[in-house]
């Protein structure tokens, strides 16, 4: 799959994978940020941003895309970060073409099963009440867009949220249209949840440097996962960014701009 891009900045490439929800755009004040040292490419992932809809949402094609667009680019090799969704994805290019890859940075993932998510957890709650909200939102009714914020404000009470899931939306005559494919995603959800095949990766040790960066109120990433990530990148590094959730590039931009730059240098 042909994916959309943006790219800003010269020097070392370095390719970074957005989340569930998110885009390239959202990515965008901190590629600004580390354009001074790196060539930052942020792709939209499938079924996101203005990159083709597709009705298989899966590890394997998310790595395949972000591979053909290394290749597009040519791009004989890079750098990679990857928050949640899109650092599983990082991960699995990182096991798929090790040669390709000189460092890693996995924002607020660990290479393990989340299948608890799937188990009516809050974390898979929350996935599943936003999805029922967006796939029954009629986008013909409204106008503004800061009607559709109101008219989800009794299921949606988070405002960041509800503002972070509007740049999803794109203007289309005078209503809007989804740039996320809602029903691919739905269909595939326990799949991007869980998404990590632990069996495939037991044995497999990877050769780049890492840093797995944790928001220090997110529960995405907790120290009992350490050892698997240590026995999958030996190199790995594991900082905490304070006073973040799951969120932690758009929290603590600062912190987390810091954090990258001192491992790219």
């Amino acid at each position: 799959m042909v994916l959309h891009y943006r790219k800003t900045g010269q020097g070392m490439p370095l390719i970074i994978l957005h989340g569930l929800y998110g885009s390239a755009d959202n990515w965008m004040s901190i590629a600004r940020r580390l354009s001074e040292r790196c060539e930052i490419i942020v792709p939209d992932m499938r079924n996101h941003g203005h990159s083709p809809h597709h009705p298989v949402h899966t590890y394997p094609e998310m790595c395949a895309d972000v591979v053909e667009l290394m290749d597009a680019l040519h791009l004989e090799k890079c750098a990679l970060m990857g928050h949640s969704m899109g650092g599983k994805t990082a991960i699995h290019i990182a096991a798929t073409v090790p040669q390709r890859i000189s460092r890693m940075i996995v924002a607020d993932i660990a290479p393990v099963n989340y299948a608890s998510l799937t188990e009516y957890s809050p974390a898979a709650l929350e996935h599943l009440n936003l999805l029922h909200v967006l796939l029954n939102t009629d986008l013909s009714l409204f106008s503004k867009r800061e009607d559709i914020e109101q008219y989800w404000t009794a299921d949606i009470p988070d405002a960041a949220t509800r503002r972070f899931l509007l740049k999803n939306l794109q203007r289309s005559d005078n209503s809007f249209i989804w740039r996320l494919h809602l029903q691919a995603i739905a269909r595939n959800l326990p799949h991007i949840l869980n998404g990590f095949d632990e069996e495939r990766f037991r044995n497999m040790q990877l050769p780049m440097p890492a840093l797995f960066l944790k928001g220090g109120k997110s529960p995405y990433l907790q120290p009992e996962m350490t050892p698997a990530i240590q026995q999958l990148f030996p190199q790995a590094q594991i900082a905490v960014i304070p006073d973040a959730g799951h969120w932690l590039h758009a929290e603590q931009p600062k912190l987390f701009v810091q954090a990258v730059e001192k491992f790219m240098s």
